[in-house]
């Protein structure tokens, strides 16, 4: 059976997790992409490096972002917040996030060289990596539901 779930269970799924999905279009074309995810009571943070994803959300601030805990396809739980993305410019609000996504977490996510292999082959100039970018999804609608109510 399938229901609603209520502000508790769904604030508890957001929190509980870190990864989810990420929907965004350019107007015309649609994309959903897994992404980390840290929790906030009021957003969700996102990290990325600068690229075609991060520009289309600077045109086209409506997103979605999808959690799920999943048993089978009989029991599972999902969340949908209907937000907007922002771009988080504040310099000490970086400084608070950056050590959050540790150096190594970067390099393995994003495969960015390794610190001493830039400095070995000296063939890297940090102006010419990918930018970083963190950004908030700020909740507008949010929604749960979830089939047979227990995982």
């Amino acid at each position: 059976m399938l229901i609603e779930l209520n502000e508790s269970e769904i604030r508890g799924i957001v929190k509980d997790n870190s990864i989810g999905h990420l929907g965004y279009t350019d107007g015309v074309n649609v994309k959903v992409i897994p992404m980390n995810y840290r929790y906030n009571e009021n957003f969700i943070t996102c990290y990325s490096l600068e690229g075609k994803k991060i520009d289309i959300m600077r045109n086209n601030r409506s997103v979605c972002f999808e959690i799920d805990q999943i048993t089978d396809s009989n029991h599972w739980k999902c969340v949908v917040i209907n937000g907007l993305f922002e771009e988080i410019t504040d310099e000490i609000e970086l400084a608070i996030l950056r050590p959050l996504y540790t150096e190594y977490t970067l390099r393995k996510r994003t495969n960015l060289p390794d610190v001493s292999e830039t400095n070995q082959q000296n063939t890297h100039d940090e102006d010419s990596r990918p930018k970083q970018v963190f950004y908030k999804i700020i909740y507008d609608i949010v929604s749960g539901r979830s089939q047979n109510g227990l995982l």
